[in-house]
């Protein structure tokens, strides 16, 4: 076992060196190297496959490519983090990444996900294997008797899930024929980083989600969609029925000035300083498809000041108490289900119970006295950082003594 184990690192380290060497001279040849064949993940032939789909003839991109499958070997080879397998889009994104880092953090990304898919098969398969052997058969007292359970026969009427998904895509295609239009923004994806576009697009699957579950959902549209754009790729990926004829969203390439009357359009932006006081059940309210981690411009501002749009923002400082260095610019996942509730039932205050917990004073606090509680001598560090921050707290005892509650109900539940 130790002499396997000494070999397989000594000849990992010589590809390495042998490798690093020869990339630097120009007379470098990566065909050479088609002799190690990869014994645990994707064949050749899937690789040869995504070499003449992604290079299409051309050989210096093909040089290229073929030296970032060496280094992903490498890497595996080492113990690092590196997928297994990795299909023809990842590996074109792989080669649009111009330094090692952002191709190692990309690797790493698409390792995790696939050691959680993994996971996710193994606790699947142990459920199953636990539910087949803990469930006891039921023995008959007489031969003709009937058996009741649900692996049996049941007095009640079994509801299935392809039967609830019907209910709600039905839902939601009479709400687009009678219920309140809403536009989301899709225009902003030159802002966004790729991981951005990404998440945007994760968000967009949620708010599919979060509105046809409502009892009185938004016609959704979708407006300045670009067909060849990363966003629309990832978001048929996540809703792969997105392109049937019976998907209850409304899908433009157009802007929303060409399909709506300019007098009712209200651009929802946080840079504005008009708060949306009530909500309008006449007005088209638009909602910026963009995630903006890295790039904090009004983009959303000017972009409604240009197009001489009316604006507005929630009243968030009327209602909630915000953290110490939270951003007050909410995710179009957290936007939809407040304006769902608001439409519904007129109370900001129930509205607002999607706001992340982690922006709110009520949670620093909690935490804070957690953090004194189980460590009593931090009590000086906390006294003094509430100082610098000029909170008028004389000592630790007069913080509130505050209550996890549960505001989240389903949107389902009556409000009566």
């Amino acid at each position: 076992m130790y002499f396997a184990s000494f070999l397989k690192k000594t000849f990992t380290h010589s590809v390495a060196k042998f490798y690093c060497a020869k990339r630097m001279t120009p007379s470098f040849n990566p065909l050479m190297f088609n002799s190690y064949r990869r014994f645990y993940s994707a064949g050749e032939d899937e690789l040869e496959t995504s070499i003449n789909t992604i290079c299409k003839g051309n050989a210096e991109l093909e040089k290229k490519l073929r030296i970032l499958m060496l280094e992903v070997e490498v890497m595996r080879q080492d113990g690092r983090c590196a997928p297994n397998s990795m299909n023809t889009t990842q590996w074109k994104h792989l080669l649009d990444l111009s330094s090692r880092n952002q191709r190692t953090n990309y690797l790493t990304f698409l390792w995790k996900n696939e050691k959680s898919r993994e996971n996710q098969k193994i606790k699947k398969e142990t459920r199953r294997k636990q539910f087949a052997d803990g469930v006891p058969d039921q023995e008959k007292e007489y031969p003709d008797d009937l058996l009741y359970g649900i692996r049996y026969q049941s007095l009640f009427l079994r509801i299935r899930d392809q039967s609830i998904n019907n209910f709600d895509n039905y839902r939601a295609l009479l709400a687009m024929m009678h219920s309140q239009s809403l536009v989301i923004d899709c225009s902003y994806e030159e802002h966004m980083v790729w991981r951005e576009t990404l998440n945007a697009a994760k968000q967009m699957t949620l708010v599919f989600g979060d509105n046809r579950l409502h009892k009185e959902p938004f016609n959704i549209h979708l407006c300045n969609v670009n067909n060849d754009s990363e966003f629309l790729k990832q978001l048929k990926k996540n809703i792969p029925c997105m392109e049937e004829p019976w998907f209850p969203m409304n899908i433009h390439t157009e802007s929303y000035l060409d399909i709506f009357p300019r007098e009712k359009l209200v651009y929802l932006t946080p840079h504005c300083r008009n708060e949306l006081t009530r909500f309008d059940p006449d007005a088209i309210y638009i909602i910026g498809c963009m995630v903006d981690k890295t790039n904090n411009e009004p983009i959303s501002l000017a972009k409604a000041k240009k197009d001489n749009i009316t604006m507005a923002k929630l009243p968030l400082d009327r209602y909630l108490e915000w953290a110490p260095g939270s951003k007050k610019n909410l995710n179009i996942n957290h936007m939809i289900p407040i304006l769902l509730d608001l439409k519904l039932t007129g109370d900001w205050e129930y509205a607002l119970r999607h706001i992340p917990k982690r922006k709110l004073m009520e949670t620093k606090i909690l935490a804070m006295q957690k953090r004194i509680k189980n460590n009593p001598q931090l009590k000086n560090d906390v006294l003094k950082n509430l100082r610098k921050n000029n909170f008028k707290l004389s000592s630790v005892n007069s913080l509130p003594n505050l209550k996890k509650t549960n505001l989240r109900r389903s949107l389902y539940d009556d409000l009566e």
